[in-house]
């Protein structure tokens, strides 16, 4: 704009003085247009159209699928992600959370406040706080009606359930009977001399299928043996060995093992007062580990001895090990040679973690015993 008045020049052509009031200006708002600027120059208003310009919402998301936040600016775009917000963020920042000064091992429990009273005697609002598990204490675990213990456990999805634990499992002891005791079975027979009977199967994959691979078992086994003889028969001792044998192992003897012995006699006294056709019947048990996913059998060995021989043993060649004919046990006093059978087997079977220690600590031998003082006087 010019600086020079007309009213302010010198007509006789002196030039141009300076004006005598200065020419600001202004811009505004029109206040019933925002799209239009009021241009005020000098005193003269001039209205000026002002273009729409695109302008870019900016705008915060949370995006899921990348665990982010967002943020779209006009010119660019910002993603935190979870673990970048983690960082910043305590437990205790939560607003539902109350969890101060945490001490090793505390679980995060939500307590619903309903037991505890806050300023006023008023229920503590609903939290999740620290929790700490107590030691036991006196505290005991009772058994309910059915013989179970309540106990906590986790399902398949790893959640925590309560459940019930029998005192007992069920088949945690199986018996098992392996041979009768019927005087006739069949199954089971009486042989004739000297004789071993090897490799007694007990089945224990087939008779406790439901701990057999999982667990040690512990195997108590109680038989009987049982010695007869006739008047055709001579006067013998006899003596049985039984020893457990465990898949891949040998068999020990030395330990593992029972003795039953005694006498099988006919006695034919000229008085009368004699015994008839002798029958000895014995009873024994031993007990065994047998280590997990193996089987087990038992060895049986049988002997005689005789007057005529001692101290060896007496064999005969023709009835050793041979099963005695049916038709002679039907009548008594009949057979021609000492038999006998190992009979009324029962085996108890259950699981266990353990071994045999053969070694243990023992009291040492003593060459003189105590006297003989009765515990409790007047027995007779």
């Amino acid at each position: 704009m010019s600086r020079c008045s007309k009213c302010s020049c010198d007509p006789c052509g002196g030039g141009c003085r300076p004006a005598r009031y200065s020419c600001d200006f202004s811009i505004s708002v029109d206040p019933y247009n925002p799209y239009v600027w009021l241009f005020d120059n000098c005193g003269k208003i001039n209205r000026i159209n002002i273009p729409k310009i695109p302008e870019t919402d900016t705008f915060l998301r949370v995006d899921f699928s990348s665990a982010s936040l967002v943020y779209d600016s006009e010119r660019h775009r910002d993603v935190i992600d979870g673990c970048n917000l983690g960082e910043i963020i305590n437990l205790d920042c939560l607003r539902d959370v109350e969890a101060y000064d945490a001490d090793s091992c505390d679980l995060l429990v939500f307590d619903p406040g309903c037991s505890e009273c806050g300023p006023g005697c008023k229920p503590k609002p609903a939290m999740w706080r620290n929790y700490h598990i107590p030691d036991a204490g006196d505290c005991e675990i009772p058994l309910d009606d059915d013989g179970y213990y309540k106990v906590l456990t986790k399902d398949d999805c790893g959640c925590i359930v309560e459940c019930r634990l029998p005192a007992k499992p069920d088949d945690e002891d199986k018996i098992i009977y392996l041979r009768d005791s019927t005087p006739d079975d069949p199954d089971y027979p009486w042989y004739y001399g000297c004789y071993n009977e090897n490799a007694i199967g007990l089945h224990l994959s087939e008779n406790c299928p439901k701990w057999f691979g999982k667990y040690d078992l512990e195997v108590t086994i109680n038989y009987g043996i049982q010695v007869i003889l006739s008047a055709n028969c001579i006067n013998t001792n006899f003596r049985s060995l039984l020893v457990p044998v465990v898949e891949g192992a040998q068999a020990d003897p030395v330990y593992d093992s029972v003795v039953l012995q005694g006498p099988s006699a006919f006695i034919n006294s000229d008085s009368g007062r004699g015994l008839p056709w002798g029958t000895m019947s014995l009873r024994a048990s031993l007990t065994f580990v047998v280590p997990k996913g193996k089987e087990a059998t038992l060895h049986h060995e049988f002997r005689l001895r005789a007057q005529s021989t001692f101290p060896n043993y007496i064999f005969n060649n023709t009835y050793d090990r041979k099963r005695v004919p049916d038709e002679l046990l039907i009548q008594p006093n009949q057979i021609p040679w000492t038999a006998s059978r190992l009979n009324a087997l029962q085996a108890i079977i259950k699981p266990t973690s353990g071994t045999a220690d053969k070694h243990p600590a023992t009291d040492t031998i003593r060459d003189m015993l105590d006297d003989h003082i009765d515990a409790y006087d007047n027995i007779v």
